[in-house]
């Protein structure tokens, strides 16, 4: 199969968390290898699962890589046999790079056969051969033999990285809960690995990363690049601005009472679900992330998600699940995913977009209309024949809407429905409130202005258990954070969980309380900028607004139905993925009213 960006990204992003391929020197290598694709010179070969083997040139300095960028990108691949399976990889520097890079591609898939090429198809390379060490696979499944380097980097029969991954990079939400308890508000810098990251707990820190020297720091989400391309989720700066500026009317709904009417509609079948669910507890995730799919596809794109599939909601699980795992690949620490979870995210991603792209044709035949999906659609089409960094890319952009405007959404309502079932009084309370100010009627925005607890009980419950518990960043120059010097290229984790639990600016902060979210609460103004459950500045959550109806309406509408239940307290462990999550699910019984 010939290359593309699904299949030759995945590999390109995991070899990027390697050294010396660290996510802060790897665009231009993307980018030149994109280049290259595009002008049909990579070949890989991918048989449905997983990559099983490359043919082509990989850059494997900076220097190189941007030398063949200023080339446009005229490269002369040895092999271009589109059945090829073979890994070329050439090691111009430093021929431990080549083992390097030839142990982390064996991790992807243990049978990928290995192969240096011998010569190189442009002779004026010919001199830096001797540089270059020549292995050849030694078939489906077995490790070629590497011979000793004169020079190598990484010594023979070293292993690539320790047995032991580090707390942080192991369980990063558990982490920054016990580093807020231990050094509440401080600015840390913790090791990971072979390097190390800075964590930010102060809010007047965070604001000269997320605001004030905003130019300086890049986000952190090239893990997710292979699964959603270049999308507002992936981009920075003027690329960014573009293509938010297609679809952000969409996101923050220009029709709120039609989209509070969906968001009704939904969330009161969702209470019908789980009600219907009987005396047995489980969890109700899945239930929760079908239903805040359906809002988004309906109301951004006017698709029910009945129209994309009965697995769509569900296959959104495993490529989050990947992308946020590679987060934490980093050079000295041992890697949290296998082939089989790779396997599993490329296939879910398969689907995903063929659903996509079919939404995408019957809009095209049915023609325009005023949602997010037709407005990109049109950008799209418009910028076809422009540079690749000015294109929109449809498929990316759909999927980062999709994910981003529900995931963290349903996170926190997970969170939200189970601080109910363990608070059995103040449910009572909040459902009597409900039904005082809406009666019988529908939720609409008026009505739930009407209910004072509801509005205080969210920002609680996103105080203390934040969905975007980590905002990473990568320092494009020099800075002073915190007592700290940053160096260009230092990773740099705004912790929401440590601003969230700072006793500075939250009394109490491990304690649950409505009080401190009352409008005329004492100090509540200056705290407003201490709470950043959105984000901050310009990349604030750009669905902010309706995510807060959307949790107002749903709760509403499942407390009116249900009553909420606990078998026994539920263990406070979390999963990281796009959000933070209680690990094992959020289990409760639920009964209908």
């Amino acid at each position: 199969m010939p290359a593309n960006f699904e299949s030759f990204g995945a590999v390109v992003d995991f070899l990027s968390r390697r050294a010396p391929f660290t996510t802060n020197r790897v665009g231009p290598f993307i980018r030149a290898i994109r280049r290259q694709i595009l002008k049909g010179e990579h070949v890989a070969a991918f048989d449905g699962e997983m990559l099983v083997g490359y043919a082509g040139w990989l850059p494997t300095t900076r220097a190189v890589a941007e030398a063949w960028l200023e080339d446009g990108g005229e490269l002369r691949p040895a092999d271009r046999d589109a059945d090829a399976v073979a890994l070329t990889i050439v090691a111009v520097d430093d021929p431990g790079l080549t083992l390097g890079l030839m142990r982390a591609a064996r991790e992807i898939n243990p049978g990928l056969r290995v192969y240096f090429k011998r010569s190189y198809a442009d002779a004026s390379r010919a001199a830096r051969k001797s540089q270059v060490l020549n292995v050849t696979g030694a078939g489906e499944g077995a490790l070629a033999e590497r011979p000793a380097a004169k020079s190598a980097a990484i010594p023979a029969g070293a292993p690539l990285r320790p047995a032991a991954r580090p707390p942080i990079a192991d369980d990063p939400c558990a982490f920054l809960y016990a580093l807020a308890q231990r050094a509440p508000g401080a600015t840390e810098r913790i090791a990971v690995g072979d390097e190390s990251v800075l964590v930010v707990q102060d809010p007047d820190v965070a604001a000269h990363v997320l605001v004030g020297n905003l130019a300086n720091y890049r986000k952190n989400f090239s893990s997710f690049t292979p699964f959603f391309g270049r999308s507002r989720l992936t981009l920075d700066g003027e690329a960014w601005r573009r293509s938010q500026r297609v679809s952000q009317s969409f996101i923050a709904p220009h029709d709120a009472a039609r989209a509070a009417g969906i968001v009704s509609r939904l969330y009161a079948g969702l209470a019908q679900e789980l009600a219907a669910t009987g005396s047995a507890a489980g969890p109700v995730d899945g239930a929760i992330d079908r239903a805040a799919v359906a809002a988004l596809t309906e109301i951004v794109f006017s698709t029910p998600l009945a129209a994309l599939g009965d697995g769509f909601a569900a296959d959104l699980r495993p490529i989050i699940g990947y992308a946020a795992a590679r987060a934490w690949d980093l050079p000295g620490v041992p890697t949290a995913v296998d082939g089989g979870m790779l396997a599993g995210a490329q296939a879910a991603s398969g689907r995903v977009r063929q659903a996509i792209a079919a939404m995408v044709e019957r809009r095209r035949a049915a023609g325009p209309a005023n949602d997010a999906l037709s407005a990109l659609i049109a950008a799209a089409d418009r910028t076809a024949g422009e540079p690749e960094e000015e294109r929109i890319d449809l498929a990316g952009e759909l999927l980062t809407l999709v994910i981003a405007g529900s995931d963290t959404t349903s996170a926190a309502l997970g969170w939200a429905l189970s601080i109910l079932a363990s608070l059995p009084s103040f449910q009572d309370a909040l459902r009597e409130e409900i039904h005082s100010a809406l009666g019988d009627g529908e939720p609409g925005l008026d009505g739930l202005e009407r209910v004072p607890s509801l509005r205080p009980f969210i920002d609680e419950t996103l105080r203390m258990f934040p969905p975007v518990a980590i905002l990473s960043r990568f320092a494009e120059g020099p800075d002073a954070v915190g007592g700290h010097a940053v160096a260009a290229g230092d990773r740099v984790l705004v912790s929401v969980i440590g601003l969230h639990q700072n006793p500075a600016s939250w009394e109490a902060p491990r304690e649950f309380q409505l009080a401190r979210h009352d409008p005329d609460a004492p100090g509540r103004a200056g705290r407003r900028s201490h709470f950043m459950a959105f984000s901050a500045g310009p990349r604030i959550c750009g669905g902010a607004r309706f995510a807060r109806i959307e949790m107002e309406i749903a709760l509403a509408q499942i407390l009116r139905r249900c009553r909420l239940e606990l078998d026994e307290p539920l263990p406070l462990a979390f999963d990281w993925g796009a959000s933070m999550r209680r690990r094992g699910g959020q289990k409760m019984r639920v009964t209908a009213l």
